[in-house]
């Protein structure tokens, strides 16, 4: 049983870590952005890529609520990890982008089946989606009311398995830092975290930078995306590539860093092998490894 305390008690490495440390921070990519969503093939293109592990998904809908991946699955990821030497970066039930976790029979059950995945592979984090229909985000840029209380009542049903497998739930949603810990001081669990995309807080009307550092010690991973792919391209969105590296160390955050690509036209853009092994190269040259 990992306690509460034990939980919290893990953002202090992460905080001293600011203090001149060299970082050695571990890269993955979304298998959906390799478009091998539960492919354990994956593995084979993350370790030709240089990367350090793949967030593995695999769609959620309401039939089989109690199931993230089958016993074969499972069975077919693990050896990929082991054959690659590539980790599990996290797990992601993708689905629920059209099956609202709010809102949906049987999202708790998904929710608990994806943390027990995310354990079993040997991973501390799991990514809770809130896009398309489960969008949280209302017209005046604040959580819709009526949402609020159905998920905080929800997060704290699923927190309590977390906490036990030692695993961190990681809302990525649309909505500012400041409703999102509104979410998780209500819910009361330091399972429950932020997902932090650095991409998406500008593209829905926010400031990265900004609302980066107010989710210090409440982000549980954090996906790199560029509106022009490669990570240098100067795209403005984010605004500016290497202060949101500065600012992801001094909010003394150490996890995974995870490639998302948003749009991306392999014809216009380049193969997705090519911009993410750029970007893996560099992110490896830039502050976040010096």
């Amino acid at each position: 049983m990992v306690s509460r305390a034990a939980l919290a008690a893990g953002a202090v490495p992460a905080l001293l870590s600011g203090c001149g440390k060299k970082r050695n921070f571990k890269i993955g990519v979304c298998d959906w952005t390799l478009n091998m969503s539960g492919n354990p093939e994956s593995f084979k293109v993350g370790k030709a890529i240089g990367l350090d592990g793949i967030q593995v998904s695999y769609p959620f809908t309401p039939k089989n609520p109690a199931v993230f991946a089958t016993p074969e699955q499972c069975a077919a990821v693990k050896a990929a990890m082991k054959a690659t030497g590539l980790e599990c970066a996290s797990t992601a039930s993708t689905g629920f982008n059209n099956f609202p976790f709010a809102t949906t029979d049987g999202a708790v059950e998904q929710a608990t089946a994806c943390i027990k995945a995310a354990a079993d592979f040997g991973s501390r984090d799991i990514l809770l989606p809130f896009y398309g229909k489960a969008s949280l985000l209302g017209a005046d840029k604040r959580i819709k009311p009526e949402l609020f209380k159905p998920l905080v009542e929800r997060l704290k049903l699923i927190a309590p398995v977390a906490e036990k497998f030692g695993v961190s739930i990681g809302m990525e949603n649309s909505i500012n830092a400041d409703d999102s810990l509104r979410i998780i001081e209500a819910v009361g669990s330091p399972a429950v975290k932020v997902y932090f995309d650095i991409f998406n807080y500008q593209y829905y009307g926010f400031e990265t930078i900004p609302e980066m550092k107010k989710l210090k010690g409440h982000i549980n991973q954090i996906h790199l995306k560029d509106k022009g792919h490669k990570l240098d391209s100067k795209s403005g969105c984010p605004r500016d590539m290497n202060a949101c590296f500065e600012a992801i160390l001094e909010i003394g955050y150490d996890g995974w860093l995870v490639f998302e690509l948003h749009g991306h036209n392999p014809k216009k853009d380049g193969t997705i092998f090519d911009v993410l092994k750029h970007n893996t190269d560099f992110v490896k040259n830039s502050v976040l490894f010096a």
